[in-house]
Order: C-alpha cells, then structure tokens, then sequence
C-alpha cells in the first residue's frame, strides 16, 4: 500500500531551514536556474516564495508579483514576502545593484559588425541589394511582414539569405 501524499502546504513548511542571521527561510527543495524556489501544487509548479505568501497572507492581488525584502531568491519566509508592481520590482534591484547594468552587463563592450543590429538577424539580398536583416530589408521597400521570408522559402529567386562574411565585405 502507498503511502498518502503529502498536503503542498506541509511540504513547504517542512521544506526549509532557518537561516538565523538573516531570519530567511531557505527553500531545501527545487531551485529553478536563477535560484528560485519551486513546489508542485495540485499538479503545477510555482514559486515557493509566492505559494508561501497565499499561503499565510492570501491571495495574490491580480497583475502584482511578490518581492523579497531581503533579497534572498530561495528565502520563504512571509515576513521577508510582499506583493508589489513589476515597476517596484525592478526600481527595488536597480537600486540595490541586483540589475546587470553598465560595465556589469554580460553584453557590455561587445562590438557588432557594422549594420548589424541584432546577432541573431541573418543577412539578406533581396532584389539584388545587401540587407541587415529581413525586416530592415521589409522596411527599406515598403513590404509587409513577411514577404522577404515568403520569397526566401518559395525560391522565387527575388530573396536570399547570405552569409555574415558576405555581407561584411560587400555592404
């Protein structure tokens, strides 16, 4: 015979440990990449963090998310949980340096060939002519979205993809 499962709301509060400088209630169970806690509730996976604030203040106002007061992702504790706007959320780690910003953000002094705007755009000739991208090339005519792929895909000869290197020498 099984063994009967265990409630959500008992798995979260046997799920932590008590980190008695800061008074954060660490999640033990599954951490998401960026260090979140996660707990399968009746079949769906949430934010520990946000299944502990329903659980001992209610539910979440619509359109708010919860914020962590003590900046700890896997923290649990309600008294570190409160709900706020996405906008409170950001301007809050922007101004406690949480944001990669600046010289700290991953792309910062990374050049791009000249004319490419996004790394993943691929080159075009469309009609003859060099392009960035497919929408810049969309732009440039006066084409609705899509068509350059629509010519790509069809081969009708008026649309091709070309290499980075092409178009770097040529453009």
């Amino acid at each position: 015979m099984m063994p009967a499962p265990v409630p959500p709301f008992k798995r979260l509060l046997d799920g932590y440990v008590l980190n008695e400088e800061t008074g954060c209630w660490l999640w033990t169970g599954m951490l998401t990449a960026t260090g979140y806690g996660v707990i399968k509730v009746f079949g769906r996976f949430v934010g520990a963090h946000r299944f502990s604030y329903e659980l001992h203040k209610g539910p979440v106002p619509d359109g708010m998310e919860i914020l962590h007061s003590c900046d700890v992702k896997a923290c649990i504790n309600p008294d570190h949980l409160r709900a706020g706007s996405h906008a409170e959320n950001m301007a809050e780690a922007g101004e406690r340096g949480l944001m990669r910003g600046g010289d700290r953000h991953p792309q910062f002094g990374r050049k791009r060939p000249p004319g490419i705007k996004n790394r993943l755009s691929k080159p075009v000739r469309v009609l003859g002519k060099l392009y960035s991208s497919q929408n810049e090339a969309e732009a440039a005519l006066g084409l609705g979205s899509g068509t350059v792929l629509y010519w790509i895909r069809k081969k009708h000869g008026k649309a091709e993809f070309i290499s980075r290197q092409e178009y770097e020498a040529n453009a």
